[in-house]
């Protein structure tokens, strides 16, 4: 390797763990300081300057330009380092404060100073849209004028007037005040989107075309003779685990009628949902399963709403924390409700938990804080948090949600109706407990009726309500993510052991099998997440490991045919995707779509990164096998495998690269900036990088099967740094996802 190429590898691995270092500098000393004595100093500028141009030499001299693809890619990088260069040069931002009807030039400038704009901004009215029938925000909108001329500014649709873009970026509590960001870039922006143009060109015609290393690599790779396997489509029942707490004598609501409950509107999470989603929520709060004692989580809710007396005992709260249990006085696991409170009829945890906060004792917060939060979701229920079921809708159109025991409901509504809402889940408690079943239907039926005739605009339609209950019997609880894995485990193990081809043959078609059981499940899951939210389920931790697991069991029964390999690796990669997404803490609950993330470009850009980290595994697992061939000195495997790691990380590291740079995109549209070194954006560029490196013929050291091996399985945790680390341990503007 020549001294220049030397010379650009040292430079960008420095580029490189200056970055990493910075993330971690922000999240210590803060983002103005990262900004400031990092990302915009004129040393870490000269550093990335210095890179662009001995690059373009050593394109030049090696000429590059003879291999179009090749010298688009890398063109395309410098075209956009020196848009970053011209915007770094040009581009300035800051704040502007509007209060309604007062004029203002006056523009705070990133470090504090201000400076008069050349034209004077009015604020006419600021309003905040949510979503029909609820209080969730979907919008927040500032109606201005510059010079007169009107220009409105919500989320993901900036402003825009004599080259300046204005974000909203806050609002007063009183609705009569704007914090406006403002940006003003009137060349880099222009210069950069040319450079992401020619680099989409450029991977793609990389990705097609015949004449490249990735085809080389694919007929190394390649099965030539791939086994032959029937997809078997088979849909998966759910049915719950039993809770292994004795058997009480609990009275048990009739399962029709408690289904009927089910379906009853309520606002909840800040969206309108079918009861049966505040039971699930509840009973798997509870007790970590969404049944208990052999009774459905409709049943279980029924229960406490309905005899809350006999309830109060039941033995369903799991705590976990032995502190816990012993601030109780609980032998085991299993707690009442009538055990968080002493003979004094007080609140038991109430003096350890003010204590624990008292002294900083993180730990012991965290184990207390599990039980209270059990403890505070039947007293919601207690106060009718959890049941704002009777739609008012007033002179304006705007709708309220009124809960059985609200106050002052009467000021509300005619007195016929109040006495309904107020006394209607009275009667249909008292029916229950008689057992009147008639009476029982009668009521629930005369609820769901005035659901639809006072709220009958933002009532879901009988196929969501449907969708959303189906939703909770098919997605994955333990037992299906456990058999999955175990089952996928043992594949990848028989995959070691030399079998004949009979029972090389069985095991393929066990693998493939298991593949398409998962693929139709997680596709069935994510389908009615999709359907009942209204947008593509990819906004935060559980829903975008879902999406992984999806990505992976595709990309698996895609390339099975011709790379085995795979076939093994896929289904144990999209099981541990699934056992991620339900024991963190990520939430798997339905949610409206917080304003920032309603734009499409957001689903592009998550659903391309994600695509990427999904081959970015693949890579990795085969790198621990491609390890193991190695150990077992089989050269052929050992060397096939690198070379499917090799046609992998093509695709892989252009899907990163333009996922980043849809993300980009995004960004300019919603904060008005394309890059503003967020944790987020500053690993995705560092994996990118990382993973390029294989890319490049060039590097001697990269030419040894067991190297690319041991790289890829290194690389990975760039990406698990990228996805886990930075959404838990860094700040940054995704701290959302």
């Amino acid at each position: 390797m020549n001294k220049l190429k030397s010379f650009i590898i040292s430079l960008a691995t420095i580029i490189i763990i200056v970055m990493m270092a910075a993330t971690f500098v922000e999240n210590s000393k803060g983002t103005a300081f990262a900004q400031t004595h990092i990302y915009s100093s004129l040393w870490f500028v000269i550093a990335w300057a210095i890179l662009a141009v001995v690059s373009f030499i050593y394109m030049l001299k090696h000429r590059l330009f003879r291999r179009i693809s090749v010298w688009m890619v890398h063109m395309a990088f410098l075209i956009i380092l020196l848009g970053a260069l011209t915007s770094w040069l040009t581009s300035k931002s800051g704040d502007v404060y509007l209060r309604q009807g007062v004029p203002s030039k006056e523009l705070v400038l990133k470090d504090k100073t201000t400076e008069q704009l050349d034209f004077t901004l009015k604020l006419k009215d600021f309003k905040v849209i949510n979503y029909p029938g609820t209080d969730a925000p979907m919008d927040y909108v500032s109606e201005i004028t510059a010079d007169n001329e009107p220009v409105n500014i919500s989320m993901n649709d900036i402003g825009q007037y004599q080259g300046y873009r204005f974000t909203q970026a806050g609002y007063d509590e009183d609705m009569k005040g704007t914090h406006l960001g403002v940006y003003y870039d009137p060349y880099g922006i222009a210069i950069t989107y040319i450079g992401y143009f020619i680099l989409f060109v450029a991977l793609l015609n990389m990705l097609i075309s015949k004449r490249t290393n990735m085809r080389r690599f694919y007929h190394l790779a390649v099965d030539q003779q791939a086994a032959k396997a029937r997809l078997l489509t088979l849909l998966l029942a759910m049915p719950a685990f039993l809770s292994p707490v004795q058997a009480q004598e609990l009275r048990k609501v009739d399962n029709q009628i408690a289904d009927d409950f089910g379906k009853i509107c309520v606002l909840y999470n800040s969206r309108i949902c079918p009861i049966n989603t505040v039971a699930t929520t509840f009973v798997t709060k509870l007790s970590g399963k969404p049944s208990w004692n052999g009774m459905t989580a409709n049943q279980i809710f029924c229960g406490w709403v309905f005899d809350v007396a006999n309830w109060e005992n039941a033995k369903m709260i799991e705590v976990k924390s032995k502190e816990a249990q012993k601030v109780l006085g609980i032998t085991g696991k299993w707690a009442s409700f009538s055990d968080f409170w002493n003979q004094y009829n007080e609140y038991k945890l109430d003096k350890p938990l003010k204590e624990a906060y008292r002294s900083g004792n993180k730990e012991l917060q965290k184990n207390l804080r599990d039980a209270d939060e059990k403890f505070n979701i039947i007293r919601m229920l207690y106060n009718g948090e959890l049941l704002r079921m009777y739609p008012y809708t007033d002179k304006n159109g705007n709708i309220t949600w009124l809960a059985p025991g609200e106050k002052n409901v009467h000021g509300y509504l005619p007195p016929k109706e109040w006495y309904f809402v107020r006394k209607s889940m009275d009667y249909l408690a008292e029916s229950i407990i008689m057992n009147n079943e008639d009476r029982a239907k009668t009521l629930i039926s005369k609820i769901y009726d005035y659901q639809h005739i006072r709220g009958e605009k933002v009532i879901p339609s009988q196929t969501a309500i449907y969708a959303e209950l189906t939703y909770h019997v098919v997605n994955p609880q333990r037992w299906p993510i456990m058999l999955y894995l175990t089952v996928a485990l043992l594949a990848v193990i028989a995959s070691t052991i030399r079998l004949n081809d009979r029972k090389r043959k069985i095991q393929t078609i066990i693998s493939t099998s298991l593949a398409g059981i998962m693929l139709l499940q997680t596709t069935i899951v994510i389908g009615l997440r999709w359907y009942i939210s209204g947008h593509l389920p990819i906004s935060n931790g559980y829903e975008t490991m879902q999406f992984l697991a999806w990505s992976v069991l595709l990309i698996t029964l895609l390339l099975r045919k011709r790379f085995s390999i795979i076939l093994q690796y896929g289904p144990l990669l999209a099981a541990f995707a699934l056992l991620v997404a339900m024991i963190t803490d990520s939430n798997p609950q339905l949610t409206q779509l917080m304003p920032v993330l309603q734009s499409p470009l957001l689903s592009v850009h998550v659903m391309v990164i994600m695509f990427s980290y999904a081959l970015f595994g693949l890579t990795a697992l085969i790198g621990i096998q491609g390890i193991i061939a190695h150990i077992r000195k089989d050269t052929a495997s050992e060397s096939k495998l690198a070379a499917l790691s090799q046609f992998l990380l093509y695709p892989a590291v252009a899907l990163i690269a333009v996922g980043i740079f849809i993300g980009a995109i995004w960004a300019n549209v919603s904060w008005g900036k394309y890059w503003s070194w967020d944790a987020k954006e500053t690993w995705a560029l560092i994996t990118m990088l990382i993973y390029a490196a294989p890319l490049h013929n060039d590097i001697r050291w990269m030419h040894k099967p067991l190297h690319i091996h041991i790289y890829m399985l290194i690389a990975f945790l760039s990406v698990l740094m990228t996805y886990f680390g930075v959404n838990y341990f860094l700040p940054g503007m995704h701290s959302y996802a």
